[in-house]
């Protein structure tokens, strides 16, 4: 399974540095989104050769962004690989904005842009921005530490993929400072040693998580035969739940 990601991506790098081959170097400019859907007499107003150049080396640059961010990732760096991958907002926001300058039918006679092409930059834009900080804040608050409850012998994982176990769900439960590899993730978050949902385990199988890799020890619970893994993030925290969970 760790084949398919990288395997994806490599494949989706080709295709891009492709295309941008193709376009600034062998003339191919009918891949140009929206320059071949154009009427003859619009293709004249555009620098083709300007543009062609331009979004050649855009394919180039996004190509980097993706080959950076996908050896950061199998690396185990997922942080750095995403703070890479961000790079894609700023990139395609320029890209558009760029991209503008080439094409004669966005401007009036005086050279002033028209109202019709300001309004349909500034929507991409605005888009743009407001993913960026959905993601942001999607991120933010994946990365933020499981809160564990005990109420009325219920065990309450608070957050992202968090669930209630009542305690006497719970057939196995164990202490330890060893983490089983982990070989996949099926429907889980991964950033960096944070893990929470559902993942596979080389010794275990299927198994929920919600921990800081780096931060041991960590619980063991067995709930209907599925192993759970949990830890707060302080060590201290982790023994003190463990006790009351006894």
């Amino acid at each position: 399974m760790d084949y398919i990601f990288p395997v994806t991506m490599g494949f989706t790098v080709l295709i891009l540095i492709g295309l941008g081959v193709l376009v600034k170097h062998y003339k191919a400019y009918w891949l140009i989104s929206g320059y071949n859907t154009m009427s003859k007499e619009k293709k004249k107003n555009v620098d083709i050769e300007g543009l062609a150049k331009f979004t050649g080396n855009m394919c180039f640059a996004i190509g980097i962004v993706m080959i950076l961010g996908t050896a950061a990732i199998s690396l185990s760096q997922e942080i750095l690989g995403t703070i890479i991958f961000t790079a894609f907002f700023p990139l395609t926001v320029y890209m558009i904005i760029k991209a503008q300058k080439y094409d004669g039918n966005n401007f009036n006679p005086d050279g002033t842009m028209k109202r019709k092409s300001k309004i349909l930059i500034w929507g991409i834009c605005t888009f743009l921005l407001l993913t960026t900080v959905g993601v942001s804040v999607m991120l933010y608050y994946s990365y933020q530490p499981t809160d564990f409850v005990i109420e009325n012998n219920v065990l309450h994982i608070k957050g992202l993929y968090g669930e209630e176990i009542p305690l006497s769900d719970i057939s196995e439960l164990s202490l330890r400072y060893d983490l089983p590899e982990i070989t996949s993730r099926t429907n889980g978050f991964s950033l960096g040693s944070v893990k929470k949902g559902h993942f596979r385990l080389k010794s275990l199988g299927k198994a929920k998580l919600f921990l800081d890799a780096s931060q041991p020890p960590f619980i063991y619970l067995m709930r209907n035969g599925q192993p759970v893994i949990f830890n707060c993030w302080e060590k201290e925290e982790t023994e003190n739940l463990f006790r009351k969970l006894k």
